[in-house]
């Protein structure tokens, strides 16, 4: 007897045992967990014509191991029968490591339930009654998932052949993936071994000695048509400077022509561009090297150089020093073709802080200063401040800050109030205040720009004692209870809101 039908009989007999306990608790058998096997098939009343002799020689081999994929009769009360065995899928194996743990996984699922799967493997070769049975463990994640890893053991060898096989809990089967006689094979390899990368070595980067020098220079942007032009520049390195030159052309021109740069003191470096050049307007950059060659150090650059223009002889055109490219300039103003307006009127109007005419002052393009006259309909004062534009757009967003102070203030035109005490307290009212707002500016920076602006208002005030004991006392209903009083400070922080235009004439 092979030991495959040893598992067979050994697998009917216990679940013979299982049926029985089965049985005397009316419930259904569960699963065997002794070795591989499967529930045989439960007998059917009904016979079919031609079945006599196989009847008899059933009966004749009554005592008999039954053969490979038949089971022992075995009726398992509570399960349905559905006459159908399990369906068993199956990714084949084709290729595994000699040596290692081979895994082996299929599907298998069936109404009345799964028996096994079963997989019998040996080594390729050997004979029909030399396969190993190994009952698959079912996945815990996905239902109908069956694995077995082969044991290092089995597959320290050239090849495997294997099949698979799987019963219902009726005994209906078996399903197959291979067979005994036609096993699948899985060809096993040596492990292949990844040779060591060798270590790259390591990189080493040769600084060179020095560095450029640094260079400063106030840029030409006008010259006088048929006249020499002098350009200068301080050149600073500690390594020396070497090289330095002036790199000019005529505007279109796509060649540079080379200017040395003469040493005439100190750091201070000059070169002339003759007469004969200055035919037309002409563009131009200075570089410089250090004695080791590093650089060059440039002010300006080939493609954005620095623009001179070349006009006719005349009293007002003279060289002015000034930056062209905005990256290479400081800006003070949103202007055109050089032309500014620093000073200007502003008028606006607002509550609580009442209407006010300022002179406008802008020493920076992104800051503007202003003070003047202040009125709120109960009174005058002065105040001044600070606004910041961080842009000259079409629309710019402005930060403004203000503070002032209102001498004098008649409340008494915005209540009626009888009692001559209180009026004579607030006909004579003085504050001063301070104003964070944020807004927007539509309009030139330049010329005229009209804004809106909200935030929020600190108004500090006091009252005279003797005015608030002279309320108190006047409106005491005993004569002789009298008190007296100090100044009282009063303070309050209101939201507050503006509207105005500036004009900027200078």
């Amino acid at each position: 007897m092979d030991l495959r039908k040893l598992f067979v009989v050994a697998g009917a007999s216990l679940f013979v045992s299982a049926g029985a306990m089965a049985q005397t608790a009316a419930g259904t058998p569960e699963q065997p967990e002794a070795a591989p096997g499967a529930p045989a098939k439960p007998s059917k009343k009904k016979k079919k014509s031609g079945t006599k002799k196989s009847s008899k020689k059933s009966r004749k081999k009554k005592s008999s191991t039954p053969a490979a994929g038949q089971m022992p009769a075995l009726e398992p009360q509570g399960a349905p029968d559905d006459g159908e065995p399990p369906q068993l899928t199956h990714q084949l194996v084709a290729a595994g490591v000699r040596g290692k743990p081979l895994t082996i996984a299929a599907h298998a699922i069936d109404a009345n339930g799964v028996f096994g799967p079963i997989l019998s493997v040996r080594k390729k070769g050997l004979g029909a009654g030399d396969y190993v049975p190994i009952k698959m463990v079912p996945s815990k994640i996905v239902p109908g998932d069956y694995s077995v890893d082969v044991s290092s053991a089995l597959t320290n060898v050239d090849a495997l052949e294997y099949y698979i096989e799987a019963w219902d809990i009726a005994g209906n089967g078996p399903s197959r993936v291979g067979s005994p006689d036609q096993p699948i094979m899985v060809t096993l390899e040596e492990e292949k071994k990844v040779a060591a990368t060798p270590a790259l070595p390591t990189t080493v980067t040769i600084r060179p000695k020095g560095a450029p020098p640094a260079i400063t220079h106030a840029a030409l942007t006008q010259a006088l048509k048929g006249k020499s032009v002098e350009i200068n520049a301080r050149l600073v390195g500690d390594t020396g400077v070497q090289g330095a030159a002036v790199m000019f052309r005529h505007a279109g021109e796509k060649e540079y022509k080379a200017l040395p740069m003469g040493n005439i003191g100190a750091d201070d470096y000059t070169a002339t561009i003759p007469a004969a050049m200055t035919t037309s307007d002409l563009e131009y950059y200075v570089e410089a090297f250090d004695q080791y060659g590093n650089g060059p150090a440039r002010s300006g650059a080939p493609n954005v150089p620095y623009a001179l223009r070349v006009m006719d002889p005349s009293p007002a055109a003279v060289a002015v020093p000034a930056p062209v490219s905005s990256g290479s300039r400081k800006r003070t103003l949103d202007d055109d073709e050089g032309s500014q307006t620093i000073i200007g009127l502003g008028i606006d109007g607002g509550a609580p802080g009442g209407g006010g005419l300022t002179l406008l002052v802008r020493p920076l393009w992104w800051l503007r200063m202003n003070g003047g006259l202040a009125y709120n309909v109960a009174g005058y004062g002065f105040r001044g401040g600070i606004t910041l534009a961080p842009g000259d757009w079409a629309v710019t967003p402005t930060l403004n800050l203000d503070a002032g102070r209102y001498l004098s203030g008649d409340f008494t035109k915005f209540v009626t109030i009888s009692d001559p005490n209180v009026r004579s307290l607030l006909s004579r009212t003085r504050y001063t205040f301070a104003t964070a707002q944020l807004g927007f500016e539509f309009g030139s920076q330049r010329r005229f720009s009209f804004y809106l602006r909200g935030g929020v208002t600190y108004v500090l005030t006091s009252f005279s004692g003797n005015d608030l004991a002279a309320i108190y006392n006047g409106n005491s209903p005993d004569p002789n209870n009298r008190v007296s009083a100090a100044r009282t400070p009063v303070s309050a922080l209101l939201p507050c809101a503006s509207l105005g235009f500036n004009i900027f004439i200078y």
